[in-house]
């Protein structure tokens, strides 16, 4: 708390204007949103991202004073049998109580009370100690949990959030027999997902405790594995997706693609870059959806282009976050293959959220042994393997364990010359980096074949009773821009736990 004030009343609505807003949220000429709670008598007043209500100006001598002036006419109802205001200024919202009194000595009493007030602040002060007014109970809710529960609403009363609380006018209640109401209007662990492919990032955040609200995806075969492990699914393109049809999350998390690393010129930006065209999506879909946090995963050189100027375009297009981002390895979260990614967090949670910590030690590492151990052609997938032509399985001869291409000999070595490709895998290291078994040729480690969609699940960390489903060659697409399951699990509890702290230093109750 700021500041704890007695104000008058006025006939015109609520008025109020203090040099205590200076140190708010609530500038001048930004917005705000007010919720009317008729059954308590209070109104909470919140910061607005979209326009309606505007913090006015009035100025004094050599100073400017905010201004925060409603007149509706559910203000006006809550006032009109009133006989004095208890303001109290926090940071990032503002608590309206509205009192009666029998007579004016209560209000002069609370008066003579206010000095005491400002040498409480950040104690709790009960109402229920001024003399001759009628007690109300009083449960004062931190800005963001009211703005979680209500969005655009502008009463109570059709929530109905006060019918969790006891029937009870002149009773104190007490914090723990609010526990279960309070943690109905908790940041929730509910996500939005955007370019979900097969659904390896949902389904690590699901086995957090997170729930996924909506999904979007653009290939119709790759979204039947999705629908068949996860659940409901959007196929569509996120460039022509109504994003006004976006349901609202605290969370948003996505891997969009982007292949336009080469520098940037004077004329275009990162972000015009037409490669980098889905980048601009995901952008413009947390701006209309607005969660507490989004995660953007993506390839390492994301944050490294243009000397880092992608990244800042980023950053720029979504000031209003304090991002988070760095390079990580599943290897060093469990999953026995050495992927490496991008992770940009935003948090709006006040603080930013770092990247976890890696779990492991190199000498610890899970290995391709430990990934392919139990397998056989009775595990779903594994019998969902591209077979080799008689050329290639010539070349994939050649290869030894840990080689590439150019182990091959040049009479019949092909042309795509990549040290990536015909990358044969060794039993006792994580794996390289999964990407498309079939395009890149990623080698069995003794057998000569290019890996099943099981072997590359297992890479993963993927359990068995996930289950691939479509054409191969979309099964081997989808598994590429995967996620391995340790490493999304790890940032999944890193976000969880944040969203927690979060939730338990916002939940305020005064009596």
């Amino acid at each position: 708390m700021i500041k704890s004030r007695i104000a008058k009343k006025s006939n015109r609505g609520l008025y109020l204007q203090d040099k205590e807003l200076r140190n708010t949220v609530f500038k001048p000429g930004t917005n705000f949103k007010y919720v009317v709670d008729i059954q308590n008598r209070k109104i909470i007043i919140l910061p607005s991202d979209s326009k309606g209500n505007t913090v006015s100006k009035r100025k004094i001598k050599d100073s400017i004073k905010p201004v925060i002036d409603i007149r509706s006419k559910d203000i006006l109802s809550l006032l009109k049998n009133s006989s004095y205001l208890q303001v109290s200024i926090y940071g990032e919202h503002i608590v309206v109580g509205v009192f009666e009194n029998d007579n004016n000595t209560a209000c002069e009493h609370v008066q003579k009370l206010q000095g005491t007030i400002k040498k409480k602040i950040g104690q709790i002060f009960k109402i229920q100690d001024f003399r001759k007014t009628k007690p109300k109970v009083t449960f004062q809710f931190s800005k963001t949990e009211l703005e979680n529960v209500v969005g655009q609403t502008t009463s109570f009363q059709q929530l109905n959030i006060f019918d969790f609380l006891p029937n009870q006018e002149t009773k104190t209640a007490h914090v723990y027999d609010l526990h279960n109401a309070l943690s109905e209007i908790s940041i929730p662990l509910k996500v939005v997902s955007l370019f979900s492919g097969a659904g390896l990032l949902d389904f690590a955040f699901m086995q957090s405790g997170f729930d996924v609200i909506f999904a979007l995806e653009k290939d119709a075969e790759i979204a039947k594995t999705y629908r068949h492990n996860i659940g409901d699914i959007e196929v569509a393109d996120i460039k022509t997706f109504d994003k006004s049809k976006l349901p609202y999350a605290p969370i948003v998390i996505g891997g969009s693609p982007c292949k336009g690393f080469s520098n940037s010129n004077r004329y275009t930006n990162f972000l015009d870059n037409p490669n980098n065209l889905l980048v601009k999506e995901y952008i413009k879909s947390v701006k209309q959806i607005k969660p507490y946090v989004f995660v953007l995963e993506n390839v390492p050189q994301i944050l490294t282009a243009g000397e880092g100027q992608f990244i800042k375009e980023i950053e720029q297009e979504l000031s209003n976050y304090q991002i988070t981002k760095g390079v990580v390895s599943s290897a060093d979260y469990g999953d026995p293959q050495d992927r490496k990614r991008a992770f940009i967090i935003g948090s709006r949670l006040g603080a930013p959220i770092s990247l976890p910590n890696a779990i492991l030690p190199k000498n610890l590492f899970q290995t391709v042994r430990n990934a392919f151990k139990g397998l056989n052609s009775s595990v779903p997938n594994q019998n969902d393997v591209s077979k080799p032509k008689s050329i290639t399985l010539e070349r994939i001869m050649h290869v030894k364990p840990g080689g590439n291409v150019f182990d091959i000999p040049e009479s019949i070595r092909p042309k795509g010359q990549h040290s990536d490709m015909y990358k044969r895998l060794e039993w006792d290291k994580p794996s390289v980096t999964i990407v498309n078994p079939r395009k890149a040729m990623l080698l069995h480690p003794e057998e000569n074949r290019i890996l099943s969609i099981r072997e590359c699940c297992r890479l993963f960390s993927l359990p068995d009773h996930f289950v691939f489903k479509g054409r191969l060659s979309a099964m081997q697409e989808a598994i590429a821009n995967g996620v391995p399951i340790k490493m999304g699990t790890a940032l999944a509890k890193q976000i969880k736990s944040a969203i927690t702290q979060f939730n338990l230093r916002n939940r305020l109750v005064t009596t």
